[in-house]
């Protein structure tokens, strides 16, 4: 039966048309190989897109992210002082997050762009009362722009008795930092360091602003935080911090929120689990979109925030600062973390901070005509 089996195949093979049939054979297993490599291509090259989805969405729950770009990246491990044990809804959970911690946040970021001479005084530079330090990324060159051709004129370029800087992170982006390098040349008012600049790293971010005001300008009275997207009537501010000085030494003021619940629905956009804050309510706390405070409140909470386990709520997490230190947060008149109707407001002692102003929106507010008043 073999040896019948192997004749007929030497025929098939051996003839001008087994050649033919052998070559169709051949040609024709080809294309069907050929078309099932070009599938498995396509559905792999589908799959990138969801890899890339995949690994973004682990990044955001990443609260400390490093990169490549740290030179010193800490370590977060957290000696727990106290475990809090909480219960909810017949649930009992362990808290990952210590009231107090031994050095498990040190800012140990370094900087990538720095500008010393903002604070400096003497010559025709006067005296510093107020540092404002503004959290911005690096597309947001339009409101930095703007913020320079608006309320912040009143620095004088940083000359005045009020002086300023924008604060960044890290960026993989070439071109993005190239032209941050260039506006830093050009306006020399940006400080960056090197952690990852993110939306969950705000924390660090804010923590750069009280560490950079403690070392590189203590010259300065007062401490302001604020936002790229905010108005701020400098004149206002000044007249503030004068009023409250007493008050700004024992804590911060702004637009305080002071009894709040932390959000626990995970689909709300500054949700917080029961692992990460299982407390019921948080410490009072001042809207990061614009707080003063008085230099010393600032060192003192620079020094003590390696100790206070990190929360990407940055305002929170300055809260749970000066709760560590027995500080507190007051609300003070004229600080508003919502947009108030551009208006004579605008130039007027009544309003300190606005939010939410578009470039646009700055512009029309800061040129309003016919005021009586101007601030």
């Amino acid at each position: 039966m073999a040896f019948n089996l192997w004749r007929r195949l030497r025929r098939f093979f051996c003839t001008p048309c087994g050649m033919l049939n052998f070559v169709y054979v051949l040609a024709t297993s080809s294309v069907l190989l050929l078309m099932h490599l070009m599938y498995i291509n396509n559905n792999l090259k589908s799959l990138v897109p969801i890899v890339k989805t995949v690994n973004t969405d682990i990044k955001r729950v990443l609260y400390f992210q490093t990169s490549n770009l740290a030179t010193k990246a800490p370590t977060h491990s957290i000696n727990i002082v106290k475990t809090d044990w909480i219960s909810a809804q017949n649930r009992t959970l362990v808290s990952k997050r210590p009231d107090v911690c031994d050095s498990c946040f040190p800012h140990h970021y370094t900087y990538i762009l720095d500008n010393e001479e903002i604070c400096s005084v003497g010559a025709d530079k006067r005296d510093v009362k107020v540092i404002v330090l503004i959290s911005t990324t690096h597309v947001n060159t339009a409101r930095r722009k703007a913020l320079r051709e608006t309320w912040l004129t009143h620095t004088r370029s940083n000359t005045g008795d009020v002086r300023y800087a924008f604060l960044l992170g890290a960026t993989s982006n070439n071109a993005d930092q190239v032209a941050l390098e260039t506006e830093s040349a050009t306006y020399r008012d940006i400080i960056q360091e090197d952690f990852v600049d993110s939306y969950n790293n705000l924390t660090l971010k804010t923590m750069m602003a009280f560490k950079w005001a403690s070392l590189k300008c203590k010259v300065a009275k007062f401490f302001m935080k604020t936002d790229d997207d905010m108005f701020v009537n400098l004149n206002s501010l000044k007249d503030a911090v004068t009023k409250y000085s007493s008050v700004l030494e024992k804590g911060i003021g702004g637009y305080c929120n002071l009894s709040r619940e932390p959000i626990r629905s995970k689909t709300e956009k500054w949700s917080v689990t029961y692992e990460m804050y299982p407390n019921k309510l948080y410490p009072p706390y001042c809207s990061g979109t614009g707080y003063v405070t008085s230099m010393d409140v600032v060192e003192k909470v620079y020094k003590v925030s390696k100790d206070v386990p990190f929360i990407y709520l940055e305002d929170v997490y300055v809260s749970l600062c000066l709760n560590r230190l027995g500080l507190n947060a007051t609300h003070l008149p004229g600080f508003h973390a919502a947009l108030q109707k551009i208006g004579c407001e605008y130039q007027s002692k009544k309003l300190v901070t606005s939010h939410r102003l578009t470039p646009k929106m700055l512009h029309e507010a800061w040129n309003l005509k016919n005021c009586s008043k101007k601030a």
